[in-house]
Order: C-alpha cells, then sequence, then structure tokens
C-alpha cells in the first residue's frame, strides 16, 4: 500500500502517544451524517484511535450517518463509502486515509478485512449494506451478484412484528399466508416458489432449522435481522427451493451494555411483556452476555382461538484474544394458539354460490377440542478464529427439537345449513442436527485479489408425525349449524393412523471463489456436491420408502463496481431438492426438484447517503415437478413451472429523520408442463402478478418535536388465482395500510402506538385453499432503556 507525502492531521483522544492496536474493541457510534472531516474526528475522539488524513482530500465530502456498534476501522470504512477513499492500517495502528489511486511513500500495513462483523452487527437504521446470507462471508450487497434483502432490528421495531412474516411483509416477491396461519408455521412464497419450513428455507444463523412446516414459527422479537437470498442457491445451503431462503440471525451478545423492558397493550385484550439485556460480564471484555425474554397472553378475532407465546434465549460469547470467538446460543419457545382450518373459496363469503357460508370471524371448530400446542428449543454455538492474516476457520453447530399436539375441525361442505366438519388430529416430534464448517483463505496475486471459501454441511433431521384425520362419511365430527351456530362437542375420532415417520440425512461439500480484479470487477464462482438419503416408514402399512440423491450445483456472477455507486451484475445459480413424496404402492423413484435461475440486476449507493436503490429481472424454472393424477390418486413426475419477474427496492435514511423502505414486484409465474393437460399455462395459485409496498418513518425534527416520530406505510396485492376446479375467477386485490406514532419521553423511555390494518380492509387470501384476512391490530407500548 502506499500513501502521498503529507502533513497528516492526527486525530486521538490519545494522540501524544504511539500505540499498537493489535485488537481493535467495537464502541458505540450515533454519528448523523455530514462533512467527512467532522465524522472522522468524531470517530477518533469516540474510539480513542488516531485517524490520519489530508484536509484537502476530505474537504466538501460528506459522510452518511454511523451509528451502532462497531470497531474503529469498520465505522472509518463506513463513512468512505462512495467518497473515492480508502483506509490503511499503519505499523502503528494508526488509521490512515488515502485516495484510492494514491501514490508515494511506501507504509507497513497491516492486513484489513474490510466487512468484518458488520452483517452480523447492528445496521444504521433501516439500511444494511452487508449480508452473509448470498455467500457465507460477510460480503457487501454491492458485490454480491444476486437479489438479496435485508430487514433490519430498527426497521421491525417500528413495525408489528410478532412473528416472520410480520417482519417481511414489505419485501419485495414475499408473499404470505394471513398470521392466523402465520402463528403456526412459517409457510412463505418468494418469486412464486414456497420456501417454508418444509423447503429447508428457513434458516437460523446460516443453517437450516426447522424439520418440518409445523415446527412453530420463528418469534421476531428474538431476532437481530433477517437477511432474504431470492432465487436458487443450493450451491452453499444444499436442499433447497428454486425460490430461495431467509436467513434470520439471532440477538448476539453486546460489547456495551444493553438494557430494555417492554410492555404491549393491545385489542383482542392483548398484553405482552418483553425484556432484552446484553453486555461485558468481565472488565477486560473477554465474556459479554445477551439474554432476550418475551410473554404473551391474546385474544384474536375468532372467538376461543387466542395467542399465546412464552420465549427466551440466553446467549453467551467468549472471546479471549483478537482472533477467535465462542458464541453459545440457545432457545426455548412455547406457543398456545389454534390452527386456521383451511376451507374452499365456495364456503366463503366471497363467493356468489347460493346456500350458507362460513363468517369472517366465525369459529368453526369446538371450543376445548381445536388448539395448536408448540414447544420449540435449539441449542448451539458458532466458533470463529482466525489463524492468521489469510486464513480463518468458522465451525457452527446447532440441535433443534420440536414437539406439536394440534386438534382441529376441517370444514368439508354445507349440506342445507349444516357445515359438514373432518376431524384432524396430529401429534408430532422433530428434531434436526445441523453443522456447517469452512475454511475462509484470502490472497492476492498482482491485481486480483481472491477471498476462498471451502466448506462441509451437514444435516440430519427427524419427522415422526401421527395423523388421525377422516376420510369417510361415517368418521365425520357432528355438524355445525350455521343457521343457529351451537357448538355440541365432538365424538370419537376413528381415523386410522396415517402419519410416517422420517429420517434423512444431508452431506454438502461446497468450494466458493470470490475475486476481485483491479477493484472494479467482481467475479464469483462456486460449485457443491450433495449426498442425501431419507427412509420413511408409513404407519398405516409398515411400508418403508428409502431415497438416495446425488447432484452437483453450480453458481456464477459477475459485477462491475463503478466510481460513482452503480453496481450492475449478472448471475447463474441452481437449487437442488430431494422429492418429498412417494407412491409406496409402486416405489420411490422420483427424480429430485431441481431449478435453474437467470438474473440480472443492478445496485445503487449514492455517495454520502444512506440509501441503497436495486433491480432486478429473473427467469427461475423448476423441473420434475409432481402433479397428482385425480385418476389414479398417485404422484407423478411430469411437470415444469417457470416465474419470471422484475423486482425493485428502495431502503435507507434519506436524512437523519427520514427512514424509507419501497418495494414493488411483477412475477409471472405459470406452468409450463403437468401431466394433466389442463393444468399447461395455469398461474400458479396465490401468486400475484403485481405487489407493491411503502413505508415511511420521520422524526419531526424540522418542527421543533425532536422526539416525536410519525410512521406510515401501505401494501398492495394484486388479483391472485385458486384452484381452478374450485373457483375459476380471480381473486379480488386489496391495499392494506399501516401506521405508526412515537415519542420519546426522554433518554431512557419511549411510548408507541402501532397499527397493522389501520382501515381494517377486509380481504381473502388464496392458494389452493382460504383464509379470511387479519382484520385491525392496535397496539399501545412502552419501552424503558437504561
Amino acid at each position: 500500500m502506499r500513501l502521498i507525502p503529507l502533513l497528516p492531521l492526527a486525530i486521538s483522544a490519545c494522540a501524544a502517544s504511539v500505540v499498537s492496536y493489535a485488537a481493535d474493541v467495537p464502541y458505540t457510534f450515533d454519528l448523523p451524517s455530514g462533512p467527512l472531516a467532522r465524522t472522522l474526528i468524531a470517530i477518533g475522539h469516540t474510539s480513542g484511535r488516531q485517524v490520519l488524513f489530508v484536509p484537502a482530500d476530505v474537504e466538501g465530502r460528506q459522510a452518511p450517518a454511523i451509528r451502532g456498534d462497531l470497531q474503529a476501522l469498520q465505522a472509518v470504512q463506513r463513512s468512505l463509502r462512495g467518497s473515492g477513499l480508502t483506509v490503511l492500517v499503519t505499523a502503528s495502528g494508526a488509521l490512515g486515509i488515502q485516495k484510492a489511486d494514491a501514490e508515494g511513500v511506501t507504509l507497513a500495513a497491516t492486513s484489513i478485512d474490510a466487512n468484518a462483523g458488520v452483517a452480523q452487527g447492528q445496521a444504521e437504521g433501516y439500511l444494511a449494506t452487508s449480508s452473509r446470507a448470498g455467500s457465507k462471508t460477510d460480503t457487501e450487497l454491492l458485490r454480491t451478484p444476486q437479489s438479496v434483502s435485508v430487514v433490519t432490528r430498527a426497521e421491525m421495531d417500528e413495525r408489528k412484528s410478532d412473528n416472520l412474516s410480520d417482519a417481511l411483509k414489505y419485501t419485495p416477491g414475499f408473499s404470505s399466508q394471513p398470521s392466523s396461519f402465520s402463528r403456526t408455521a412459517d409457510d412463505y412464497t418468494l418469486r412464486g416458489f414456497n420456501v417454508g419450513a418444509g423447503t429447508g428455507g428457513i434458516l437460523r444463523d446460516g443453517m437450516k432449522l426447522q424439520s418440518n412446516p409445523y415446527d412453530g414459527s420463528v418469534e421476531g422479537y428474538g431476532l437481530e435481522r433477517v437477511e432474504v437470498l431470492k432465487g436458487a442457491a443450493s450451491v452453499l445451503y444444499g436442499q433447497i427451493s428454486p425460490g430461495g431462503l431467509i436467513n434470520t440471525v439471532s440477538k448476539r451478545p453486546t460489547s456495551q451494555p444493553l438494557h430494555e423492558l417492554g410492555v404491549e397493550i393491545g385489542n383482542h385484550d392483548r398484553r405482552q411483556y418483553t425484556f432484552d439485556l446484553g453486555g461485558p460480564l468481565d472488565d477486560q471484555g473477554q465474556f459479554t452476555y445477551r439474554l432476550t425474554g418475551l410473554w404473551r397472553d391474546s385474544a384474536t378475532q375468532v372467538d376461543h382461538v387466542d395467542d399465546d407465546r412464552r420465549y427466551i434465549a440466553p446467549a453467551f460469547t467468549w472471546r479471549p484474544d483478537e482472533d477467535t470467538s465462542l458464541t453459545v446460543l440457545a432457545s426455548h419457545q412455547e406457543t398456545y394458539t389454534g390452527f386456521s382450518p383451511p376451507m374452499s373459496y365456495g364456503l366463503s363469503s366471497y363467493s356468489d354460490t347460493p346456500g350458507y357460508k362460513i363468517g369472517r370471524d366465525q369459529f368453526v371448530g369446538e371450543p376445548g377440542y381445536d388448539h395448536f400446542n408448540n414447544r420449540m428449543d435449539t441449542l448451539g454455538y458458532l466458533f470463529e478464529h482466525r489463524l492468521n492474516e489469510h486464513l480463518a476457520v468458522n465451525h457452527s453447530l446447532r440441535y433443534f427439537q420440536a414437539n406439536t399436539d394440534w386438534d382441529y375441525l376441517i370444514p368439508q361442505a354445507v349440506v342445507g345449513s349444516q357445515l359438514l366438519r373432518r376431524y384432524s388430529e396430529r401429534d408430532e416430534r422433530s428434531t434436526g442436527w445441523t453443522t456447517d464448517n469452512n475454511l475462509d483463505f484470502t490472497f492476492e496475486q498482482g491485481r486480483w485479489q481472491h477471498e476462498l471459501l471451502l466448506g462441509v454441511d451437514y444435516y440430519h433431521k427427524t419427522y415422526d408425525s401421527h395423523r388421525y384425520i377422516s376420510a369417510t362419511l361415517a368418521q365425520l365430527a357432528p355438524p355445525l349449524d350455521l343457521a343457529n351456530p351451537v357448538h355440541t362437542g365432538v365424538g370419537a375420532n376413528t381415523a386410522a393412523d396415517s402419519g410416517s415417520d422420517l429420517h434423512s440425512r444431508q452431506v454438502g461439500v461446497y468450494l466458493q471463489d470470490q475475486i476481485t480484479f483491479d477493484d472494479r470487477w467482481v467475479l464469483l464462482l462456486a460449485g457443491r456436491q450433495d449426498w442425501a438419503d431419507s427412509v420413511t416408514t408409513s404407519f398405516a402399512s409398515d411400508a418403508r420408502a428409502t431415497r438416495s440423491d446425488r447432484k452437483a450445483t453450480g453458481r456464477a456472477g459477475l459485477v462491475y463496481l463503478a466510481d460513482n455507486g452503480l453496481a450492475p451484475y449478472i448471475s447463474y445459480s441452481q437449487s437442488f431438492q430431494p422429492a418429498n413424496v412417494s407412491n409406496p404402492a409402486f416405489g420411490n423413484a422420483f427424480a429430485p426438484l431441481e431449478g435453474e435461475q437467470y438474473e440480472v440486476g443492478v445496485r445503487y449507493q449514492p455517495a454520502g447517503r444512506d440509501l441503497l436503490l436495486s433491480a432486478a429481472a429473473y427467469v427461475l424454472d423448476q423441473k420434475n415437478s409432481l402433479s397428482l393424477d385425480t385418476l389414479s390418486n398417485t404422484y407423478v413426475q411430469y411437470g415444469k413451472t417457470r416465474s419470471k419477474g422484475v423486482e425493485l427496492e428502495a431502503k435507507g435514511n434519506l436524512t437523519d429523520d427520514l427512514a424509507l423502505t419501497a418495494g414493488y414486484a411483477y412475477t409471472d409465474s405459470h406452468v409450463l408442463q403437468d401431466q394433466t393437460a389442463a393444468n399447461v399455462g395455469k398461474r400458479i395459485e396465490g401468486v400475484p402478478y403485481h405487489s407493491a409496498s411503502l413505508w415511511a418513518s420521520y422524526r419531526l425534527a424540522g418542527f421543533g418535536l425532536e422526539r416525536l416520530r410519525l410512521g406510515a406505510g401501505a401494501r398492495y396485492t394484486g388479483t391472485t388465482r385458486t384452484t381452478p376446479s374450485a373457483y375459476s375467477g380471480k381473486i379480488p386485490a386489496y391495499t392494506l395500510v399501516d401506521a405508526l406514532v412515537s415519542y420519546d419521553v426522554d433518554e431512557h423511555w419511549q411510548v408507541q402506538a402501532k397499527a397493522q390494518n389501520l382501515f381494517n380492509t377486509r380481504y381473502i387470501f388464496c392458494n389452493t385453499t382460504c383464509r379470511y384476512g387479519d382484520e385491525r391490530s392496535l397496539i399501545g407500548a412502552v419501552t424503558y432503556r437504561w
């Protein structure tokens, strides 16, 4: 590295001494956007670190807001984004600012990891500029050749985020069922394909989480951020849907003291109590902790259905030196609610067919019978060790288990005024062992810089599901009279056990190289080999179905980094997902579902602005799709589905007072091949052509009300389709409005009022079956921090 001869301006709280900074602990920064010189001086004063620069080099340049727990080097790097300047670490430990193309005297320098800790730390407001989801390394989004959306903790705090679905509702290309379903399961759609827990598409800290769709939903309060990688991504994560993945990042121990208590009161008799505590345990900062908890008791818009949850998540980090860290993460979650039963479109009040319908808030089960009780536990750790300035080893492991007991009555049909109902009783237990291990090696060859990632991951899951579901008229539950609904209780469920016991394992080896040329071009090349085996035993027949799949997947992408903040890219990626169904009578010979995506896009980060604009266009295919042959009632593999579209996203802090997130998605998702000729060309159920969202949060400092913040947002979902045999028309479009009023009483107390679906818009969500949409939710919150 070279630095031009200069008379440096040394800014330091301890400038009289020259020290070696072998370690750099995080500091808490809260610096507004403004002149770069002022920001660099403030970083030096806060951290006690020397910051050297030539005044003429930084004159007239602006720095974005710097907020969060950051090392001094990280804070300086963020302040320089888009400025045409770079930073080096001198032999004495000072931070020297220079022009990117500067030449002159060569100074000894230490190695710089430009993104160290960024993706796992707190982002500034709504804007996150780095993510691990796209590469398993801390990589700037500008350098990632695939679409990634990040929802920060600050954004989740300003909107109601009881579950993962709430956190992601303003993410383009994402869709989910109403909260009545999301309380029980993480089952979502990205780019027209299901990416729920049953597909392996929900991750926690970079590793797969749930083993099946009904292991319980992720608690939003326990998350630091959510990262959404869109499109085929098996090369790093193995068995996964072509739609992509959702990586949830746990709250981690903090180097600075953190204390927060919260109380929420809302409609439907909602009461919620939360705490979030963290900080160092010793004077040296080797040991830090985090303890997060939640207790909620609440009713819902439907009688006899509660929304109760208990959650606690302890975390502990040991950092014996600057090169080593071990973080232990655990969680315990209990959910007590009711499963929202699916109904056909013809049974809803939206249908114009004659006869009685199920009301929007009508409980069609039986009190004391319908319930969904779930317990979910996790225990694991993340280990990182840097062997030298070029080589680091990462090792992570987690154990997961879930127990679910849920009974409900399924609406079958209406005869006269009598609603026929089927029994559904399920007792399920899941377990999962997962580990990921890799070596991260960086080296330079002239004008080329490489970051090579070599890894192996392993995932073993079990899913023991006992299901007793009515299959004949003789097995139906007592009917409910819709003309005079009186709950009379249930009889004996005589259905046989139609469940199964699944044991599966996955082993994958992957190699990735992120190659930077002349600090302009970033080429990503990656490949993976998977081995997947499973055994499924049917409880009804004791028949065993085995499956063994082998698959190689790849990925390639190219990004160009322009001086003006533009970063256009192009990429190709593949996915691989073993079939999850079998025909025991005919054996189990289904080939894996395979995905393939082509994507072009561009990101733009204006110099000196906390803003990131993104646009992407893609074509995403899945072949070997499965369809049900209605004549033989067996699955056949004769299908291909294509999704193509455009996604736009803007996210950031436009000023010190105004934060914004906006998105739009056009998704054209159709069946290209199918065993049933009538299915060819039809739209995928529940996927709208058009969806859009806008949320803005504004602090009224310009009006002399610095402590008052107002927020408002709207979410538009266009028309969709449901099963053509149930209804051939379009499911109506709808727009939902959310709102926020927040007031900081002082440095400790904050009061908020939040609303979802403020105008109580009525809508229905349908894919193959239908559920009524969420009604208005009103919440008042008080938070105390010290």
